[in-house]
């Protein structure tokens, strides 16, 4: 198994914590061309495995993953009949790196690295015989310091210390700058203008 863990430039998370409210036009290009960057290298690295002799696939950008959804039915339309939607994916990238070492997780369920949460994973699974070079956290916590920073940044309190993210109102606003900086959205306040922005926070 491959994970890999691109962090955002400076310029990008400087620009996000400029806005308490808004997402930077940079975050939004780096979220959502950021993933594309990220999807090309997946599938090259696969390429260059099966070259190889290996089998390999990015469970991301593979078709019989994309195909299948897992539905919530959290959401209500103007009758008060719910509306499938998806928190769940078939493959999690965050969690992925996680048993692959590169971190642990946060109030914000971003994961925590030694370069900080703020940027993208990618993974692919292989037989290829990769030695493990990351030790798992050994709490899914452990590098978050619960100092309470994801919390008072998120522009919709989604966000607490007892229960962490709620994840249907993080939704309903990422809905909204889907509506008003389509076919780009996002947010990442929780990952700007935070201890672990960049680095793993000193307890």
């Amino acid at each position: 198994m491959l994970s890999f863990f691109l962090p955002f430039s400076e310029r990008v998370r400087r620009a996000n914590r400029a806005d308490r409210d808004e997402p930077a036009p940079e975050w939004l290009h780096g979220r959502i061309e950021g993933q594309e960057c990220i999807d090309r290298l997946s599938a090259f690295l696969v390429e260059r495995l099966l070259e190889a002799g290996f089998d390999a696939v990015a469970p991301s950008v593979d078709e019989r993953f994309r195909s299948c959804t897992t539905t919530n039915t959290v959401f209500l339309d103007d009758d008060g009949a719910p509306l499938p939607v998806s928190f769940s994916s078939n493959w999690s990238e965050r969690h992925v790196a996680y048993v692959c070492g590169l971190g642990s997780f946060g109030l914000s369920k971003g994961l925590i690295t030694p370069k900080g949460v703020a940027g993208r994973f990618g993974s692919v699974v292989t037989t290829a015989p990769i030695p493990p070079d990351n030790v798992i956290a050994s709490a899914v916590y452990e590098n978050c310091t619960m100092c309470g920073a994801c919390v008072r940044n998120c522009p919709v309190g989604a966000i607490t210390i007892e229960k962490g993210k709620d994840h249907v109102r993080c939704a309903e606003f990422l809905s909204l700058t889907k509506e008003k900086y389509r076919p780009r959205y996002g947010c990442g306040k929780c990952q700007t203008g935070v201890p672990c922005e960049f680095v793993t926070p000193q307890r």
